[in-house]
């Protein structure tokens, strides 16, 4: 006898609480097929959570294989679900990030019932046997509703349990797929020879069951349905028309030679990145190796450009005065060139000339005007170019800048002229410098 349950009640509450299931008791032999029915709300899914072992009743007894379940301590019991029942729920649960085939494994592997490599050989068995051979690969999200129950009628069979209960597995199908499924379960149910315990609100399939219960306000009851037979050659509306058998199944290589264990690449893919980390960051020194010495070679070029167009300047350029004419009256005219004695032409702005008057230890400008338009702006030198300038000598002066004989016999004439060019600005190649000359006029005194 594969199940035995015996009174099973489970109330809600205090002592006197609400009584979800009243004394219920089941048999369920070896590869057996029996159905409950009952309306919504009657107790049919608490009953099926005690038979499972999920819900502990609060009175009665069950027991799986001669083992009184709640007799076993909580690891025990975990155990024993996984490996001593299979579970198909209302809905099909399954895991969005794990394909259909890691998805029927997980149980196997959790349950360490066998290693990674017949766990999965045992997957992509049951998925060929449930129609999904070509589908062993794809993930939930791409798959349809009955392909996603087919999934999860492989995972309740992965253990091999001897017990399968199915709560409602078809409640949110279309008539066509649910008979697709119940024929499926029905065929594995055979084949497989576990015990089928099968709750639905449809009392067509419920009519299939070799017994069938039905349950109302809590209470479980024997009724009698006629059976009904199923027709083999009915047409199919998704997956093979026969249903595969084990002996017939040609299994991919990958489930037998390279079988995925779960988390078993973690430690591989730690080192991968790592690896990458490492690459990332070695390229990032590299980067920052590179771009400080390019920035050191542009400094260092830029300031060679820079010593060459100065040394061009202060070596190929020339200026001087040429001359100084007294024009009488205190007015004198300054003649003053700038010689290009280089190959390449020379781009300067105007010399800044300033005249200056001695009297005694005092200098004192005086204001001074080019003759020329050539004296403003930026020049091109390529040979010798010469500038003029007017400035007037005579300046007011006090007293104490002469001798008193001097001041009262010429009290504006006692001065002595110095022509100074100072601050000349060339440029060549965008680059500007300067450089400062002076030059005597031949001092003149009249005290």
């Amino acid at each position: 006898m594969t199940l035995s349950a015996q009174a099973l009640t489970k109330r809600y509450g205090t002592a006197a609480g609400h009584e979800a299931v009243r004394d219920a008791s089941l048999e369920l032999e070896v590869g057996e097929f029996v159905s409950i029915v009952g309306r919504s709300g009657s107790g049919k899914s608490t009953l099926m959570a005690m038979l499972g072992a999920l819900t502990r009743p609060t009175e009665g007894t069950l027991l799986l294989d001669g083992t009184d379940v709640w007799t076993l301590s909580e690891a025990e019991l975990a155990t024993f679900r996984s490996r001593r029942i299979g579970f198909i729920f209302q809905f099909p649960s399954l895991l969005s990030n794990l394909t259909a085939v890691d998805n029927v494994a997980v149980p196997a592997l959790l349950g360490r019932t066998m290693d990674a490599g017949q766990a999965y050989a045992r997957a992509y068995d049951l998925l060929a046997r449930v129609g999904l051979r070509d589908r062993a690969d794809a993930y939930p999200g791409s798959m349809s509703g009955g392909e996603q129950r087919r999934v999860a009628i492989a995972r309740a069979l992965i253990n091999s349990p001897p017990l399968l209960l199915a709560d409602e597995p078809t409640s949110d199908l279309d008539e066509d797929t649910e008979t697709d499924i119940i024929d499926l379960l029905e065929h594995l149910q055979r084949t497989e020879s576990f015990g089928f315990v099968l709750v639905t609100h449809n009392l067509e399939l419920a009519k299939r069951a070799r017994r069938t219960y039905e349950m109302r306000q809590g209470v479980l009851a024997a009724t009698d349905l006629p059976r009904i037979a199923v027709d083999p050659e009915r047409p199919r509306h998704f997956g093979p028309v026969k249903v595969a058998a084990p002996a017939e199944l040609a299994l991919p290589a990958a489930a037998v030679v390279s079988p995925i264990r779960l988390g078993s690449g973690l430690w591989r893919g730690v080192q991968i990145f790592l690896l990458a980390g490492a690459v990332i960051f070695g390229s990032i020194l590299l980067a920052d190796f590179g771009i400080d010495k390019y920035q050191k070679m542009r400094v260092r070029q830029r300031d060679a450009r820079v010593a060459a167009l100065q040394h061009l300047a202060l070596n190929s350029l020339r200026g001087d005065v040429q001359s100084v004419s007294d024009l009488g009256d205190g007015r004198y005219e300054l003649t003053t060139y700038l010689q290009n004695v280089g190959g390449s032409p020379i781009y300067v702005m105007s010399p800044e000339l300033r005249a200056y008057v001695q009297v005694k230890t005092v200098w004192q400008e005086v204001p001074m005007k080019p003759i020329e338009d050539a004296a403003s702006g930026v020049l091109k030198i390529e040979g010798k170019q010469t500038y003029r300038y007017l400035f007037d000598a005579r300046v007011r002066i006090t007293r104490s800048s002469c001798p008193t004989t001097c001041m009262s016999a010429f009290p504006a004439r006692c001065w002595s002229v110095r022509a100074v060019r100072p601050a000349t600005t060339y440029s060549s190649a965008r680059t500007t410098t300067t450089s400062t000359s002076s030059r005597s006029i031949s001092p003149m005194r009249w005290c």
